[in-house]
């Protein structure tokens, strides 16, 4: 017998948490409306029951009233947001985090965005390694997930086209026109890369043409030494990242098991990431990337060759084009269609089964 939803394009819907409607002003948004697009590849994919389009603006989204659908789908996908999840019929999935009991008792899969991600939590425990880093999210102990799905990360393509000349040399003009290292985004104490900080003050010292530059939304004071630069548009962001020289990457304890966008848009750009080693950039990096570091004087060491060595530049722009097809939108769809299709079939024939037993009592009455 043949599962009809094999043979069309699944019906999806999905939200955020409460908002109406994705943009692109939090880094949160942002890669929720890459993942969707990701979906989108096999997959009518409705964002708060509006059809979302990738290529159009905001996704061709408006901000509806949320109405919790009760059928018409597929499957549904809620991020976070336990009260309208409880109300959402089978199969559902929910993000792996924030942890609610209740989404992962009910849940039948969660997504996480990172290998290591999903082995910390197969299972959660303190003998497990990969565990140790996320117990300020969890706890003690968590309901064992039904399923993990590894979404990884989807690399946006409009970060792929060469920015207009233009707007690159006013990125220069904000960044003084020096060697700029970026780190762009959320910076705060999980975030910032302060072991760099510190190889960097050391740097400058014989090198001062180099800047740290940083901008975005930023909740921690920073040192004099470091460039600020206004928080931008989304859209100007290709062009301040082809300014820069290289970019930092995370180095909190959160990187050791979360993905990183950032990460992501320097590979689309083609620009060097100097990156904290932790098997989370492994994953995106893969294992043979020259400029990782573990401590101070390693990262000392990938500054000035990032700097000021062509070779060692040219070997990590060729290690991220090898590794950037893993994040496109067509290969991560060919990654997880299975998974999610085979979430629906399984709770379909479930469903089924469950009536047969009902049925054959009626016709033996």
């Amino acid at each position: 017998m043949h599962d009809p939803a094999a043979l069309r394009r699944l019906k999806i819907y999905a939200l955020h948490s409460n908002r109406p409607k994705l943009g692109s002003t939090a880094g949160d948004l942002i890669n929720e409306g890459r993942f969707l697009t990701s979906l989108s590849q096999f997959a009518d994919v409705y964002y708060n029951g509006q059809l979302f389009r990738p290529d159009q603006p905001d996704f061709g989204l408006t901000a509806e009233e949320i109405v919790v659908p009760t059928s018409g789908y597929d499957l549904y996908y809620v991020r976070s947001n336990p009260d309208v999840f409880a109300q959402l019929p089978h199969p559902k999935i929910a993000m792996a985090y924030p942890y609610n009991e209740t989404v992962f008792q009910t849940a039948d899969a969660l997504v996480v965005t990172t290998e290591a991600w999903r082995r910390g939590l197969t299972p959660y425990s303190e003998r497990n390694m990969f565990s140790e880093p996320m117990r300020e999210w969890y706890g003690v102990e968590i309901v064992a997930p039904k399923h993990i799905i590894n979404i990884k990360q989807t690399l946006d393509t409009h970060f792929l086209p060469e920015p207009v000349e233009h707007d690159v040399i006013e990125a220069r003009a904000r960044m003084t026109f020096g060697k700029a290292i970026g780190f762009f985004g959320r910076i705060d104490s999980n975030t910032f890369p302060y072991i760099l900080l510190s190889a960097y003050k050391d740097v400058i010292r014989s090198h001062p043409e180099i800047r740290f530059v940083v901008g975005g939304t930023v909740r921690i004071p920073l040192d004099r030494e470091i460039v600020r630069v206004p928080r931008m548009p989304h859209e100007q962001m290709p062009a301040m990242l082809t300014a820069c020289m290289a970019t930092a990457t995370d180095e909190g304890n959160d990187s050791r098991f979360l993905g990183s966008g950032k990460v992501l848009d320097s590979m689309a750009r083609s620009v060097p990431v100097i990156a904290y080693k932790s098997p989370t950039r492994v994953e995106q990096l893969g294992d043979y990337y020259p400029l990782y570091y573990e401590d101070e004087a390693t990262c000392r060491q990938r500054i000035l060759e990032v700097m000021f060595d062509e070779d060692v530049r040219a070997e990590a722009r060729r290690q991220m084009a090898i590794r950037i097809e893993h994040f496109l939108p067509q290969a991560r769809a060919q990654a997880i269609q299975k998974d999610f299709e085979e979430l629906v079939r399984i709770r379909s024939n479930s469903e089924m089964a469950a009536e047969t037993p009902a049925h054959s009592s009626m016709k033996a009455a």
